[in-house]
């Protein structure tokens, strides 16, 4: 049986600390943070010398990504977070002014931004599947998406696991749906890696951004774009820099679009100085998950959530806004719920000053919104603190 506890142990994590909120930002294993040291210390022994060295060691890193992402390394570009990937997929692509992306309801706001921004930039007609808050079954969504899709969608863009409810999305049968319409699916994966396991080049998506500092608990600022070999070749540099070469693109042996002699995707990511170190260390995150195992992490964070749910669905002031575990694989360790009977203006500042839980919260005009991430480093007695300060917090309102 694994002992969760050492692994709690292992993280940076504060002693006094219950930290609930991986979905943000995740903590970074001891190793993760000394190979992360180390690698500053001696990059800046010479930051000249050692910049193309650590570009070779960023480019293994890639590979070991790519692996624990299921897909070739040279599919990948590094980037600083989601955001950015979702940017170079959606304004990387040559729009028409009437093309249409189709989107749900649930998108996170700076995609949604960046969706808008091509909107307005293009002329592009934007339509919104309408999703449940809880779906009790992913045909629900896949329903949603096919009633409004039409002749002119060109790029269907969904979040994989919604931020504000932990919904997991059917994305391979949505590419597929996008795929028999003609059109390309582009997918904002922030809570994915780390959270489920992934197999980015089986799933048929195009295009997939993912992070890196949230579940798979990276160096901060550590994320990644996924385009397929087909994808790539409709894809545009959003930043021109090193990575540009006037004379254009040539052709591996096995067809792979090269840019000098580095693939293509390698290329898009070279935006002037980096952090090389972060991306380094980004392969010791991935050698420590892979020690624990992406299913154990999985299967860990489902049995937190159940508890979770257990608990405050006791109460009679919780509502879940999270579909039941059971549910056809819809959630996994990122919950919600509304919580009501709590009067306080600032939930997540009272509970972490008060209770040093730290948990995303705050005041909605329905009641008290609050999401829990509950990763391999969390445990029941965690949880419990958590219940018992929010029955305290109703007891003084």
């Amino acid at each position: 049986m694994m002992d969760w506890s050492q692994w709690r142990s292992q993280h940076m994590l504060g002693a006094d600390e219950i930290y609930l909120n991986t979905g943000s930002f995740g903590s970074l294993h001891r190793r993760t943070f000394d190979d992360y040291v180390e690698g500053l210390r001696e990059f800046e022994r010479n930051p000249t010398m050692h910049h193309p060295i650590f570009w070779d060691r960023a480019d293994d890193a890639r590979r070991r990504l790519g692996h624990f992402l299921g897909s070739p390394a040279e599919d990948l570009a590094f980037t600083s977070n989601v955001t950015v990937s979702m940017n170079m997929a959606i304004l990387g692509l040559d729009w028409n002014e009437g093309d249409e992306i189709l989107a749900s309801d649930h998108e996170y706001t700076a995609i949604d931004n960046c969706i808008h921004h091509a909107e307005v930039r293009h002329k592009l007609v934007v339509r919104r599947a309408v999703l449940p808050t809880s779906p009790t079954s992913p045909q629900q969504i896949i329903d949603a998406f096919a009633a409004q899709i039409t002749p002119r969608t060109r790029l269907l863009s969904v979040c994989h696991i919604f931020s504000g409810t932990g919904t997991i999305v059917p994305v391979t049968e949505l590419a597929a749906l996008a795929h028999e319409h003609g059109a390309m699916i582009a997918v904002d994966g922030a809570h994915a890696p780390g959270h489920i396991p992934l197999a980015l080049a089986a799933s048929g998506c195009d295009l997939y951004g993912g992070n890196c500092h949230k579940w798979l608990c990276s160096p901060k600022g550590v994320g990644f774009l996924y385009a397929s070999p087909e994808a790539q070749e409709r894809l545009h540099h959003i930043v021109v820099g090193h990575g540009y070469r006037k004379e254009g693109t040539t052709r591996a042996e096995d067809g792979r679009m090269l840019i000098g002699d580095r693939p293509y995707m390698w290329c898009l990511d070279q935006w002037g100085s980096r952090d090389l170190p972060s991306l380094v260390a980004t392969a010791t995150a991935v050698d420590v998950q892979e020690q624990i195992g992406q299913q154990a992490i999985a299967a860990r964070g489902r049995e937190l959530t159940t508890y979770l749910r257990q608990r405050l669905e006791a109460t009679d002031w919780a509502t879940c806004l999270t579909s039941a575990p059971g549910a056809e694989g819809l959630t996994n360790s990122l919950t919600a719920w509304m919580l009501r009977g709590i009067d306080v203006d600032d939930l997540r500042a009272q509970l972490h000053e008060r209770f040093h839980i730290t948990t995303p919260a705050g005041r909605r005009d329905d009641g008290q919104w609050m999401r829990v991430s509950t990763h391999y480093y969390n445990d029941t007695a965690e949880i419990d603190a958590l219940l018992n300060a929010l029955e305290q917090l109703r007891a003084e309102a």
